[in-house]
Formats: structure tokens, sequence, C-alpha cells
């Protein structure tokens, strides 16, 4: 069954006016209703955006001026003034090197959608977001969504070989 995605509002982030058109008219072609896509042009327009408006998922590409995609992410996640940590961003970015993904998983992206972009495989991290977001981690290292993608059962006293008291 398909997703409704008619009352969401969705913010698309990226510095060419090509690609923000390129993700309107797939947005439109999986359901999304025209006047809740909003564009911006780079990470501090969508600030302002998003203090000032609703958001309920935000494209972002990675590479941009001034304020890039993981400067953004890293921004919503961690900043006190912060309209909504928990916003669920999908990262597009066209540089498929794992220090890319790396850096935008870390930043505290919830997806990431490698270009060329198609309908399909934008509708699939926005099905990911919506119907199986990911625990939330809150640690004095790293703020956003859980990064392993699988449950793994794990018995040993330390996983990750550091132990925090928050």
């Amino acid at each position: 069954m398909a997703l409704d995605f008619s009352r969401l509002h969705i913010l698309i982030i990226d510095d060419n006016e090509f690609m923000r058109q390129l993700y309107r008219q797939l947005l439109e072609a999986i359901g999304f209703n025209p006047p809740q896509i909003r564009e911006a042009s780079d990470g501090n327009e969508a600030l302002h955006h998003i203090h000032n408006n609703q958001v309920d998922v935000a494209i972002c590409d990675l590479n941009m001026q001034p304020m890039n995609g993981k400067q953004f992410t890293h921004h919503i996640r961690t900043s006190d003034n912060s309209p909504n940590p928990y916003l669920p961003i999908v990262v597009c970015t066209g540089h498929a090197e794992y220090v890319h993904i790396s850096d935008a998983r870390d930043a505290g992206a919830n997806e990431i959608l490698r270009k060329p972009v198609s309908a399909a495989s934008l509708y699939s991290r926005l099905q990911a977001v919506i119907e199986s977001p990911r625990p939330f981690i809150l640690s004095k290292t790293f703020v956003g969504p859980e990064r392993r993608r699988r449950d793994m059962p794990f018995d040993g006293p330390d996983r990750r070989g550091t132990t925090f008291d928050l």
C-alpha cells in the first residue's frame, strides 16, 4: 500500500535550481501536494524557513555553500536553538565514496540518497524515515538516529569499546 504524503510538509535544500526542480517533480509524482513542498537554496535559508514554518521532512544536498548539508544536519541535531532536533533529514550526494556517506551519517542524517535520484529511490528513503524510523541516540559524541540498520544481538560487556555515563 502506498504512503499518503498529501499532508506532509517537505523542504528541499539544494543550491542547484535544476536539482530543486527535479526533486519537486519527483515529490509531486509520488504524492506530495505542491503547496506543501518548499525550497531553500542553502542551509542558512533552510534554518530560517524551519524556524518560521512547519517542516515534517527535509531533503538536503551534501555539497552546498555557504552551509553544506553536513553542517546543516549537525546544526539541526545539536544547536540549542534548533526548532526540531528530531527532524527527519534525507541527505543527497553525488559523491558515493564512503567518507562522504559516513560524514552525512555521522552528522545525524536519517537516510542518505545517492544521485542520480529516481522516484523509486526517493520514495524508499521517505518510506524508511516515516514507517521505520530508527531510535534516536543522544550521547557525548553523537546526536541522531541509530547508525546501525540491523538489530544485531550482542552479549558482550562493551560493544563499542567505550562506555559513557550520561
